[in-house]
């Protein structure tokens, strides 16, 4: 178990994701819910890099999936070549464990992951040897496991800690600092979702007034606690993100701010509550000076 009985002490992450299960596609990198940028925003063209957040500050993920029994192919950790373009050959990237990553991370954060695959873990296939191609034409391959997501749903927090070895074609520069990942595979529980989130911001100097932000997503990252960003007007999200907790026996929610927010949580009230008969959250929470509330109604699946 964890030191604090928690998935993680803080999720390291961005707006969590959701590849395809029928495959590993490239919109998971293209629509920027998972890439790096590396070598302080400027590009190089000849970059292999891991892009397992969208911010960079982190290579850790939690990584919702649909909950299912079948045994499913995810891609694990996008592999990138940087610049604008796509590669014009294809490019395999070999990937081998990085046990010590997950070693430090969990040092660091106070938690207890560990990796998958021995007896009474969930099993799992790593496919084509652990090599992660870019396709000629595009600019992101996966490194891709076989696994039953279902197996995942319990307290033991397993993740697959991975780092880049080698570039079989010559020409290509490995980052020295975005060349791993970790990745948490997490089903997607009852509280994943798209909501459409009203209510209001207020003590913010230019942003305070009503909030109206239909398409509004909440993303697991356990059991029974989703991530969501909070938000101002019709269409704006800040970068305070926020992991809400929901305790099953009285449908109560606590907050905490995530290691990938920009702020942390002030307060949160105690009656912060979900109702499961209209699938609803009802949240009340600041940070600095600002004070949010938010009605979060569920709208259907992410």
């Amino acid at each position: 178990m964890m030191k604090k009985n928690i998935l993680y002490k803080t999720l390291m992450g961005l707006a969590l994701v959701m590849l395809s299960l029928s495959g590993c596609k490239d919109g998971f990198y293209d629509d920027y819910k998972a890439q790096a940028v590396d070598n302080h925003g400027k590009t190089q063209n000849s970059m292999i890099y891991t892009a397992v957040t969208s911010s960079g500050q982190s290579e850790f993920l939690a990584y919702a999936v649909d909950a299912t029994t079948t045994e499913t192919e995810i891609g694990i950790i996008p592999v990138v070549l940087s610049g604008n373009g796509t590669a014009k050959e294809d490019i395999h990237v070999k990937f081998v464990l990085a046990l010590d990553s997950l070693d430090s991370y969990n040092t660091v954060n106070e938690t207890n992951y560990i990796m998958p695959g021995d007896v009474g873990t969930p099993a799992f296939t790593l496919l084509d040897e652990g090599v992660a191609t870019i396709p000629k034409g595009s600019s992101v391959g996966y490194l891709k496991i076989k696994t039953i997501p279902n197996d995942y749903f319990v307290d033991q927090p397993y993740a697959f800690p991975y780092k880049i070895e080698s570039i079989q074609e010559a020409g290509y520069t490995l980052s020295a600092n975005h060349n791993f990942g970790i990745v948490s595979i997490v089903p997607k529980n009852a509280y994943d979702g798209k909501y459409h989130a009203t209510g209001a911001l207020v003590g913010h100097p230019t942003l305070s007034g009503p909030i109206d932000y239909p398409g509004f997503a909440m993303t697991s990252v356990s059991q029974f606690a989703v991530t969501f960003n909070s938000v101002f007007g019709t269409n704006g999200k800040f970068g305070v993100e926020v992991k809400a907790t929901v305790d099953p026996s009285t449908n109560l929610v606590t907050l905490i701010e995530t290691a990938n927010s920009s702020a942390a949580i002030a307060f949160a009230d105690a009656a912060n509550h979900y109702d499961p008969a209209t699938k609803t959250f009802y949240l009340h929470f600041g940070w600095g000076t600002r004070d949010e509330t938010l009605k979060l109604t569920y709208t259907g699946p992410r």
